[in-house]
């Protein structure tokens, strides 16, 4: 019997989830995990180790390495046939708020939203 998976933490959910090819409208999309997506984004826009990111989305540091290697291959058959790439998918835990360890994280979705907040209430 097989381990169950484990939920896998992410950020938040991106607000744009499909982006078209305009040679192939009619191919079929490749779908890229929203966990697989956070992987992308921890690893190659945060500059985490493998290690850091495990941590960041309660697991292991294997199945980020196994994650990474799969967004990367969906890509480059997104990019290199044309197809779209649609972001869904995944077993996931969105985070609500803030978290200590998104301190000083430049790219933090929950930063935006607190920013545009904290300006609407000093208006």
């Amino acid at each position: 019997m097989p381990r169950p998976c484990k939920c896998r933490r992410i950020c938040s959910v991106p607000r744009i989830t499909r982006f078209d090819a305009a040679g192939e409208p009619h191919s079929e999309p490749v779908t890229i995990g929203l966990d697989e997506l956070e992987v992308l984004r921890l690893l190659d826009r945060e500059n985490l180790s493998q290690q850091q990111c495990a941590a960041r989305m309660q697991v292991s540091r294997p199945t980020v390495a196994r994650m990474y290697e799969n967004v990367r291959k969906k890509l480059a058959e997104a990019l290199t046939e044309g197809k779209s790439i649609h972001l869904a998918g995944g077993d996931i835990q969105v985070c609500t708020e803030p978290r200590p360890e998104c301190r000083g994280v430049r790219n933090c979705c929950h930063r935006k939203k607190h920013s545009t907040v904290m300006d609407n209430k000093r208006r």
